[in-house]
């Protein structure tokens, strides 16, 4: 008998949402009932049925249009004549307009090494997914996941595998809770794409992409996945308010292609590939002269010395140079950047990232993790922390007064003990330079 296994929300807007289901067999009758009323007692709006197919997972995908700005919904799944026992919500936002908002961010929910059970092994069930579920005051608009969203580390291609890694997060009931309750927005690192410190050399990535586009509601993708054409990248943006959010993919092209210094000449390798890396130099650019703020999420640390091989910005120090001259010479002003990745909490307010040629192209940087790993310590320095540990999380606060964004940081560890708090302005008339 066909049934609803579990189901989330993403890719909101002000008037759409996409919301993913994934039914235990295969089925041609799987509908969404919404509505504004918590019961789904009245006013209810009911989907076209749609398929779910064993070729794409047994995953039904939904986009709901029409729906009103800055408002919740509340929906089940309907299976034939069969209702979800379980929920779900989401609110929607605004778009290119005043909206304040709060968000939380994370990553890495390896779980316990204490795990003997195989559908919990390098996945997690931890008490913080229960805390960043339960928010409020303010409460949550959605929920942006740093990367390795597991630790499978699949490295064959295996698709299946990937779809049961997908399948093992969500019998984990405090992660299935949370992603049915809150929209969630999330790009991949390392373990959740094939493996330890994994580059673009890995074949498997195009099942890992394919699967993450099946499974996870996410906004409009810049690369379409062709394995002829090598693309397949994750890589996307989108705009809450007058933010707007940048992710960028750092596994899928990297080492395939070389950066080289117009000036010196000098030659390395490229950790985004051409293609992406152009595509973000242009959304930084216009979301410094269109939005009120911009955030970049990327997901492995920015500020690191100089290392060739090193997993992190240092390893790719031209190409994070190149990205800091052009960000010194557009004079982008407006910018933080969101990583994780380390198993921290750190911050820099911008004094120790100055990486374009004579110093400069700065701008403040979160490290928020993690969820449920072990502690680790990569980078830095930082202006605050680190802290390593687990059971942490970012709380983003952004209060838009129509003129001038401020964005409150808090850098948490739990549910009430902030590690690190930092507040940063970014006005419509700022124009000073990058120091």
């Amino acid at each position: 008998m066909p049934k609803a296994e579990w189901f989330w929300s993403g890719a909101i807007t002000d008037n759409s949402a996409i919301i993913k289901v994934k039914l235990n067999e295969t089925t041609q009758d799987v509908r969404i009932a919404f509505s504004l009323d918590i019961n789904l007692e009245s006013n209810v709006t009911i989907t076209a049925p749609q398929s779910a197919k064993i070729e794409s997972g047994n995953i039904a995908s939904f986009i709901l249009e029409g729906l009103e700005e800055d408002t919740t919904y509340y929906y089940e799944v309907r299976v034939g004549s069969k209702v979800s026992p379980e929920k779900g919500s989401f609110k929607t936002v605004k778009v290119n307009n005043t909206f304040s908002f709060t968000i939380g961010c994370s990553g890495c929910a390896r779980g316990s090494l204490l795990d003997i059970f195989p559908r919990n092994w390098q996945v997690s069930n931890n008490e913080i997914f229960d805390i960043i579920r339960t928010q409020n005051n303010p409460s949550l608009t959605f929920f942006l996941h740093l990367g390795d969203f597991h630790y499978r580390d699949i490295n064959n291609g295996d698709i299946q595998r990937y779809r049961r890694a997908y399948n093992d997060v969500f019998a984990q009931e405090r992660q299935r809770k949370l992603y049915e309750n809150l929209p969630i927005a999330y790009v991949w690192d390392d373990h959740d794409f094939t493996g330890n410190n994994s580059d673009g050399k890995d074949p498997g990535k195009y099942a890992a992409s394919q699967v993450y586009r099946e499974t996870f509601p996410h906004y409009p993708l810049i690369e379409t996945l062709d394995n002829q054409k090598s693309t397949g990248a994750i890589y996307h943006s989108f705009i809450i308010g007058r933010v707007r959010f940048i992710l960028t993919d750092s596994r899928f092209h990297r080492n395939l292609e070389k950066v080289i210094d117009p000036h010196t000449q000098e030659e390395a390798n490229s950790m985004l590939g051409t293609r992406q890396r152009e595509w973000l130099l242009q959304q930084l650019k216009e979301g410094d002269e269109k939005q009120g703020c911009t955030i970049w999420v990327n997901s492995i640390p920015w500020i690191a010395k100089k290392q060739a091989g090193e997993d992190s910005w240092g390893g790719f120090d031209l190409e994070r140079k190149l990205i800091a001259n052009f960000i010194q010479e557009n004079k982008i002003n407006k910018l933080v950047m969101v990583s994780g990745d380390a198993h921290m909490l750190a911050l820099d307010d911008g004094r120790n990232n100055k990486y374009a040629d004579g110093g400069g192209g700065s701008f403040p940087v979160i490290q928020a993790a993690s969820l449920s790993s072990n502690p680790s310590q990569k980078g830095g320095p930082y202006y605050k922390g680190p802290f390593p540990g687990n059971k942490q999380w970012g709380l983003l606060k952004f209060n838009d007064d129509g003129h001038q964004i401020s964005l409150n940081v808090q850098l948490k560890k739990e549910a009430e003990e902030i590690l690190i708090e930092e507040t940063f302005l970014f006005s419509d008339e700022q124009t000073r330079e990058n120091s």
